[in-house]
């Protein structure tokens, strides 16, 4: 009877400690008040703190709830990617491989499952993620980059791009109103990227992928080099323009205009890469525009009505 009383209060005090590790360092851990599966519940307006780093906008992400680092807010990029380190930390289970493109050619890239994705305390709703090797990313923007965070997620909802007060900003549909002093432009989509048809000064049409992940103002096709009546002065050197993929050699020269977002810019500069992005369009040019230009705006997006609203963004206050 002794021996069994021991053994009793042996199985209490195991039951008292309990098998579910504690949070030793509750810091290290973030909760998801909102979920973009739940968009009804979202309030009027969802106010996400971005961090600006050599142009780029970072947002904090969560892995399982757990804090991953910053990632990059990525408008270009229709995966959502973590780095193959954060992977690993997570020891999120592969599930599956796919290709993706990026500026310098077709990588693969492994799916994994996780219970929840979350950037600045918005539950993103995915149960996959894409890993990649960011190592080439952060060495070329001298910031860690723990992963990506397309656009692909934000699409279905109204959402805004605030590079003044460096917000992003997510609506509840049900009570969005469209900006009332800005320019609206028809959203289109090259795949599943958001683009704008824009003009050169004479007056060729081109798509412009809007992507917040690329650090020049403007990218063309190399073809476009040597078309008459669309820069201010000649190619006047080279460059290198890096991303998802690597790095490709590129020519810097100055639109001598670029009409966009309905406005009418001067001296735009431009680089001319070999292969913007793999054209599935016979009918206009693509290329993208980035955050050097995007900066001077707050844009304002709605898929579901095909409409990006554009307007000078106020300028943050240090």
């Amino acid at each position: 009877m002794r021996h069994a009383s021991c053994l009793l209060v042996l199985c209490l005090l195991l039951a008292a400690c309990g098998t579910t590790p504690k949070r030793t360092n509750p810091s290290l851990y973030v909760e998801a008040k909102y979920s973009l599966n739940e968009p009804e519940a979202l309030p009027r307006a969802l106010r996400i703190p971005l961090v600006e780093k050599k142009g780029y906008l970072f947002v904090p992400g969560a892995v399982n709830g757990r804090r991953s680092g910053q990632m990059l807010l990525d408008t270009g990029s229709s995966l959502n990617i973590l780095d193959k380190g954060v992977v690993n930390r997570f020891e999120l289970e592969q599930v599956g491989e796919g290709k993706t493109r990026g500026i310098a050619g077709t990588q693969t890239v492994t799916r994994h499952a996780l219970d929840s994705l979350a950037v600045g305390g918005l539950d993103l709703g995915v149960e996959q993620v894409s890993g990649l090797s960011l190592y080439a990313m952060t060495r070329g923007l001298q910031t860690s980059v723990s992963g990506i965070v397309g656009s692909v997620s934000f699409m279905p909802h109204p959402f805004a791009i605030d590079y003044g007060k460096r917000e992003l900003i997510v609506y509840n549909r049900k009570t969005f109103v469209p900006p009332k002093d800005a320019e609206r432009t028809r959203l289109e989509f090259y795949g599943r990227l958001p683009a704008v048809r824009a003009k050169l000064a004479n007056g060729k049409e081109v798509l412009l992928i809007i992507d917040t992940g690329m650090g020049n103002a403007c990218a063309l096709p190399m073809g476009l080099a040597s078309e008459r009546g669309i820069l201010a002065t000649g190619a006047s050197g080279a460059g290198a323009s890096r991303g998802v993929g690597g790095e490709i050699q590129t020519r810097i020269a100055w639109l001598e205009t670029l009409d966009v977002f309905g406005y009418s810019i001067a001296g735009v500069e431009v680089t001319f890469e070999p292969k913007v992005t793999e054209s599935r369009r016979q009918d206009l040019p693509v290329g993208r525009i980035g955050s050097d230009l995007l900066s001077g705006f707050r844009l304002t997006f709605d898929a579901r009505y095909g409409a990006v609203w554009a307007e000078f963004a106020a300028p943050v206050e240090e």
